[in-house]
C-alpha cells in the first residue's frame, strides 16, 4: 500500500525594506548679513588738518598758543628768536662787503698785471695768476650774496602766523628749543567741516559700498543723529587689530559734535540683503558652484546653483541663488546625493 506524502505549501512572510537613515549634517539658517546692522565707536575729527612748521632754522622764542586755543587766518602762533636772525644777517652782510672788497682788489691787481705784460715786464704766467685770483674772488661774492639771501629769508620766516582760522590740536615744540627747517610745531584743524573716524574689522570694509551711507551719533547729549557718507578707507591700522579705519563726512554738525566727542555710527542698510554662508557649504567645481538646501517639510535636499561673491575670512558673500531663511547644509555637503533625507534640525 502506497502512501500519499501530502506536502502543506506555506505562503513565506514578506518582509517591507526599511527606510534607510536620515543623514546627520550640519545647517544653517540664511539671514541678512548681521553686519549691515552693526554700530562702531569712533570720534569727530576735522576734515582738513595742518602741521605747522618753520622755513629756516632757529630757536623757538614765543609758543602763545595751546591745545584747544581758537586761532584767526594772520595770527601769530610761534616765533623765533629774532635777535639772533638779526645777528645772522648782520654778520653775512660783513661777508658780502669783505668778498666785495676782496673782489675789486682783485680785478685791479689783474689789471695792473696786464699791462706789465704789454710792456713785457710781467710774464704770462702772472697774469694768469692774477686771473685766477679774480676768478676766486669773484666766486666768493656769489657765495656771500647768497648767505646774506638765506639769512634774510630766515629773519622773514622767523614768523609763524595761521593759515585759516581753526582751532589748535596738538603742540611739539616747546620754547627755547632749537628747530631745525621743517620740524613741525603745533598741528591745526581748520574750522570748516567735520568727519566721523571709526574703525571697523576688515571683512566689513569687503561689504561696504563706496558711497556708503552711516548714521552718526553723539554719545552723550546728542538730541538727533547726523547722516554720514563715506568719505574713505584708510590702509590697514595693524595686522594684529585686523582692522580699517573709515572717515565719514558729515553734515552740518550741532554744537554738542566738538573736536574729539565720542559718537557712535551705524551704518544704513540698503535694499539689497547681504547673505553669506560658510565656505564649506559650498560644491561642485569652480564653474557651476551649489548648495544643499534643505526642504522643511521632508527633510529632502536639493541642489541649487549659486552665485558666489567675495570672501570673508571663511565666509562667501552669495549674491544668488538663496534667500533669507533657506536652510542650507553647511557640513557634510560633499557626500550629499538629489533627494536625500537629512536629520531633522536641532535648536
Amino acid at each position: 500500500m502506497k502512501r500519499l506524502a501530502l506536502f502543506l505549501l506555506m505562503p513565506l512572510p514578506l518582509w517591507a525594506e526599511s527606510a534607510p537613515p536620515a543623514r546627520p549634517v550640519v545647517t544653517e539658517i540664511v539671514i541678512a548679513d548681521p553686519t549691515r546692522q552693526r554700530s562702531f565707536p569712533g570720534v569727530i575729527a576735522a576734515e582738513t588738518q595742518t602741521v605747522l612748521a618753520f622755513q629756516t632754522l632757529g630757536r623757538l622764542a614765543t609758543l602763545p598758543v595751546s591745545p584747544g586755543d581758537t586761532v584767526h587766518k594772520g595770527d601769530v602762533v610761534a616765533t623765533l628768536d629774532q635777535v639772533t636772525l638779526q645777528e645772522d644777517v648782520a654778520a653775512a652782510k660783513a661777508a658780502a662787503n669783505a668778498a666785495g672788497a676782496q673782489a675789486d682788489f682783485a680785478q685791479q691787481s689783474l689789471a695792473r698785471v696786464r699791462e706789465l705784460v704789454r710792456r713785457n715786464v710781467a710774464s704770462t704766467a702772472q697774469m694768469e695768476q692774477a686771473q685766477a685770483g679774480a676768478d676766486t674772488a669773484a666766486a666768493q661774492v656769489a657765495a656771500a650774496e647768497a648767505d646774506l639771501a638765506r639769512a634774510q629769508d630766515a629773519a622773514r620766516f622767523g614768523t609763524l602766523t595761521a593759515p585759516a582760522d581753526g582751532i589748535v590740536l596738538s603742540t611739539a615744540a616747546e620754547v627755547g628749543s632749537v628747530l631745525s627747517a621743517g620740524s613741525p610745531v603745533l598741528t591745526l584743524a581748520a574750522q570748516g567741516g567735520r568727519e566721523a573716524v571709526i574703525d571697523v574689522p576688515a571683512e566689513f570694509v569687503v561689504l561696504l559700498p563706496a558711497d556708503a551711507r552711516f548714521e552718526v551719533r553723539a554719545s552723550q547729549g546728542a538730541r538727533q543723529s547726523i547722516p554720514a557718507t563715506l568719505r574713505l578707507i584708510e590702509p590697514e591700522a595693524g595686522a594684529s587689530l585686523r582692522s580699517r579705519r573709515l572717515r565719514l563726512t558729515m553734515g552740518p554738525t550741532p554744537a554738542e559734535y566738538r573736536l574729539g566727542s565720542l559718537i557712535t555710527a551705524t551704518i544704513v542698510a540698503g535694499s539689497a540683503p547681504v547673505v553669506t554662508l560658510p565656505l564649506s557649504a559650498l560644491s561642485g567645481p569652480p564653474d557651476k558652484r551649489v548648495v544643499w538646501r534643505v526642504d522643511p517639510a521632508d527633510r529632502a535636499v536639493h541642489a541649487v546653483p549659486v552665485t558666489p561673491g567675495k570672501t570673508l575670512r571663511d565666509r562667501v558673500v552669495v549674491s544668488q541663488g538663496i534667500a533669507a531663511g533657506d536652510e542650507i547644509v553647511v557640513r557634510g555637503a560633499a557626500s550629499l546625493t538629489e533627494g536625500q533625507i537629512v536629520g531633522a534640525r536641532v535648536e
